[in-house]
């Protein structure tokens, strides 16, 4: 999955499910570090295993949820943009990195045509496999690119909506980041 899938897909999850959307915004880009493991190429291997994703942050909760109670909310948002990262690339991670090298991968699909009658299929494909060298990643598929479509021709269908939105979003966004400046 590119990164702007990564993005986008659970940032209107939370908007959705109506967390506070000022931090929703704000760690969205925390979807997109899992990637960088790519730089060192252990890309799928070391920033999408159990380390990183799980151990790390769940130590920040714990710290959130005994010192710190007003970063638990934060904390919840932070680990679930870098779960959701992995679960978005189930197509083939190495979770258990570097304890185990393979990685695991999850493939579902469900197939749906006209031909000869009206036929819908699904299969499952599971199980481990070697670690495949994916030192690259492409920044916008065409899967995102269609997202990127589906939105534009949103915008424009529901342009009043989409006018109010943008302002709301920037005005939080500048009231945000001007707050984290006074803090400093």
């Amino acid at each position: 999955m590119d990164p702007f899938q990564h993005l986008l897909l659970p940032l209107l999850f939370l908007l959705a499910i109506r967390i506070d959307h000022r931090r929703a915004i704000i760690f969205a880009p925390l979807a997109v570090l899992p990637d960088f493991d790519a730089l060192f190429d252990l890309h799928r291997a070391l920033g999408h295993s159990f380390i990183p994703l799980l151990v790390m942050p769940m130590a920040i909760l714990v710290y959130a949820r005994l010192r710190r109670p007003e970063w638990l909310l934060s904390a919840l948002i932070v680990q679930f943009y870098l779960a959701s990262h992995v679960v978005l690339d189930m197509g083939g991670v190495a979770f258990l990195w570097p304890v185990v090298t393979e990685q695991f991968y999850f493939e579902p699909a469900i197939t749906f045509t006209v031909e000869g009658g009206l036929n819908l299929g699904f299969s499952l494909d599971y199980g481990m496999r070697e670690l495949a060298d994916m030192g690259t990643t492409s920044f916008l598929s065409d899967a995102g690119a269609a997202l990127i479509f589906l939105g534009v021709l949103m915008t424009a269908v529901f342009r009043r909506e989409a006018r109010s939105a943008l302002s709301k979003a920037w005005t939080a966004a500048t009231e945000t980041f001007l707050t984290i400046l006074r803090r400093t």
